[in-house]
């Protein structure tokens, strides 16, 4: 028997093949680009957030914070929860967006809990770095500064845009080597591989460890007592 001159029980022809492992490698693609935009939509709200805090410290109104009866690490982490809620609802914005331009994403199952868990300790980890750079910038002026030395190298020397296995395998030993070590590189890869729901390996660590180091850090510094400089005195004009 055959249907439409096909035999029944005969190998899938080549150009069935062929159809069928471009749409395979289409699907993989358009993946793989939806976690690296959703990383560049964490990494550039995270790092707003610093200029958020440089902000209110001219304005002067962390100092008032700051001399709450409240813990700082209190304030600190609440801004933090705060920039984190903004980064998933700009995440969610972008998700309906891609539905609704007919991007297939297979979000309802297992890994859902996963790729959830993925995206808030990744916003954390990147929030908790913009955190740690309002420690040191002083003017809104300087912030120019950050995104040409902390942004984008952090975007462009990642897995966001080009595999880890394709840095090493077109000589570029150096940006490999830096794309390896880079915290914003393990956040994406935790991302991508919770939304194939497999095993991220060591990223989950490193987004982890590290988001938990920055933040003891901006805690440390946005005490005068003990930090990186008396920031009481930096804001409203002094």
């Amino acid at each position: 028997m055959s249907t439409g001159g096909t035999p029944v029980g005969a190998p899938p022809s080549t150009h069935t093949t062929a159809r069928q492992s471009r749409a395979v490698r289409w699907a993989v693609g358009v993946g793989a680009a939806i976690m690296s935009a959703i990383g560049m939509v964490l990494l550039f709200n995270g790092m707003q957030s610093s200029l958020a805090m440089v902000y209110d410290r001219e304005m002067g109104l962390m100092r008032l914070l700051l001399t709450a009866p409240l813990p700082r690490w209190w304030v600190l982490a609440c801004k933090l929860i705060a920039t984190t809620v903004l980064s998933l609802i700009q995440v969610l914005a972008f998700l309906v967006v891609a539905a609704l331009l007919g991007t297939q994403l297979p979000l309802l199952g297992p890994q859902l809990v996963h790729f959830l868990l993925a995206l808030v300790c990744g916003a954390l980890m990147l929030g908790s770095i913009g955190l740690l750079l309002s420690v040191h910038i002083r003017q809104l002026e300087n912030f120019a500064g950050t995104m040409n030395f902390v942004i984008f190298p952090m975007y462009f020397m990642s897995t966001a845009l080009y595999p880890m296995w394709k840095l090493q395998e077109s000589g570029a030993e150096w940006v490999y080597q830096v794309a390896r070590f880079n915290p914003f590189t393990h956040a994406v890869e935790w991302i991508r591989f919770a939304f194939y729901g497999q095993d991220a390996g060591a990223s989950p660590w490193v987004v982890l460890g590290t988001g938990a180091l920055c933040f003891v850090l901006a805690c440390w510094g946005y005490d005068p007592q003990r930090g990186f400089g008396a920031l009481s005195k930096r804001g409203g004009g002094a």
